[in-house]
């Protein structure tokens, strides 16, 4: 299992009132599957998303990633767990912009101590999304499905065992939605790497292998279909 989840809950508590985000949260995710975890806004799902990948604490339970128990991990080995085992990809892109699209792919690699291949390895990934001629770009010189696609280059640079993607084609148009489906769900298989996506589009949910119904905090379905990626 590269990601268990047990009895988690997340509670927001303030002066005068508890919020319960997340309620006894149970479920577990092989390496090379494919996960969509969808509801309605303010079910939980980006904040289960955020657990799950320790950039937030849990209120009670424990998260195991890649065989890490992150409830014991402090900020600083949690980052390197991180940059280690997992890609992200976000709904606004998360781009720096003061670094061209080639500099940005390379970053997590250069963060890995990988300096000496990172160059290679971007521009490979670039050409992969279609984007060899758009390396010496700013995001702000690039559309939003070339950011996203910059961003899926950049997701899959430090080779991850595991991908979360936050509404990965929510600020795309149709046309661009599916090009960047297609290419997520190619480089996926390609590089066997998990695959989380947290979406309120069914269409991109019912392309993975398996789907989480959140409402009101909890799982109410978690179904597994019978779907390939690679016929995406």
């Amino acid at each position: 299992m590269i990601l268990e989840v047990k009895e988690v809950s997340k509670i927001y508590q303030s002066v005068n009132r508890k919020l319960t985000v997340l309620e006894n949260i149970n479920f577990s995710v092989e390496q090379g599957e494919t996960l969509a975890i969808v509801g309605a806004s303010g079910s939980g799902k980006t904040t289960l998303l955020g657990l799950s990948a320790g950039l937030d604490q849990v209120s009670s339970g424990q998260i195991y990633l890649a065989g890490n128990e992150l409830g014991n991990k402090t900020e600083n080995q949690k980052a390197s767990i991180r940059n280690k085992h997992i890609g992200f990809i976000f709904q606004n892109f998360q781009l720096l912009p003061t670094l061209t699209a080639l500099e940005n792919v390379m970053l997590p690699l250069e963060l890995q101590g990988k300096a000496s291949m990172a160059e290679e390895k971007a521009k490979e990934l670039l050409e992969r999304v279609g984007l060899g001629d758009r390396m010496k770009h700013y995001p702000g010189q690039l559309s939003g499905g070339e950011q996203q696609r910059v961003s899926l280059a950049r997701a899959f640079s430090n080779t991850p065992e595991i991908l979360f993607a936050d509404e990965p084609t929510g600020n795309l148009d149709d046309e661009t939605s599916e090009v960047v489906e297609k290419l997520l769900f190619d480089l996926n298989t390609e590089h066997n790497t998990t695959l989380v996506i947290v979406t309120h589009d069914m269409e991109l949910a019912e392309k993975t292998n398996r789907i989480i119904r959140l409402k009101g905090g909890k799982i109410i379905s978690d179904e597994r279909l019978h779907v390939q990626t690679e016929n995406v």
